[in-house]
């Protein structure tokens, strides 16, 4: 792997490539972070099942992607339903993920310690940019990190580990980055295909 963040221009791709239509989003800052996120994953979505998806938040709904799993997330667009609908899973969902700045000022769960390297956690090549560098880096904005994948992916580790989160699993996030840092892109199931913002606007939405 080379020594600069490989996927960092597969940022937008799906949404640059597919021409979609501008997706309206419910939300009164349609340049929020958080609308810009569920743009980008509205976007890949649509490209990939050629449905559009307007993902909204509801009262009381304690983040965006609620319950909601990523094969769950492609599903809804595929029935063309809202993830509101989609987040009522069998398990009751726990939606409390902190974001990765949270997490710089706050005490770490067990099983990963501010101090670990990156790789004890996500499987790095001697060759990749996060090889040697720390989780305490990589949450508070390393260089290595220009994406932001690894970031937004072990605040989503710290989640799971934490029980802030249980719709997630730590061993579909390790098999996510696997798969990213090796093809430049994850596939939630057959046919579907998320590059680095898609990936990372799904992260945010867990915890935002």
């Amino acid at each position: 792997m080379a020594t600069e963040d490989p996927h960092a221009s597969e940022n937008g791709k799906l949404s640059a490539d597919t021409g979609i239509e501008q997706v309206q989003f419910a939300t009164s800052d349609p340049l929020s972070v958080k609308g810009k996120a569920r743009r980008r994953f509205a976007r890949a979505g649509a490209g990939a099942t050629g449905v559009l998806l307007t993902l909204h938040s509801q009262p009381g709904m304690a983040c965006t992607f609620c319950g909601v799993s990523m094969s769950a997330a492609v599903s809804a667009v595929g029935k063309q339903k809202t993830t509101a609908v989609m987040s009522h899973q069998a398990r009751s969902p726990v939606c409390y993920g902190k974001l990765p700045r949270e997490w710089t000022t706050m005490s770490w769960p067990k099983g990963c310690a501010s101090g670990d390297l990156f790789r004890k956690h996500f499987s790095c090549s001697s060759r990749s940019p996060y090889y040697n560098v720390t989780c305490k880096s990589i949450m508070a904005g390393s260089s290595k990190d220009p994406s932001r994948m690894a970031q937004y992916i072990l605040a989503a580790y710290l989640n799971v580990l934490s029980n802030r989160v249980n719709f997630l699993t730590v061993g579909s996030l390790q098999e996510l980055w696997i798969e990213w840092s090796t093809k430049g892109y994850y596939a939630p199931m057959a046919g579907q295909r998320w590059y680095t913002n898609d990936i990372v606007g799904y992260l945010y939405g867990t915890m935002d």
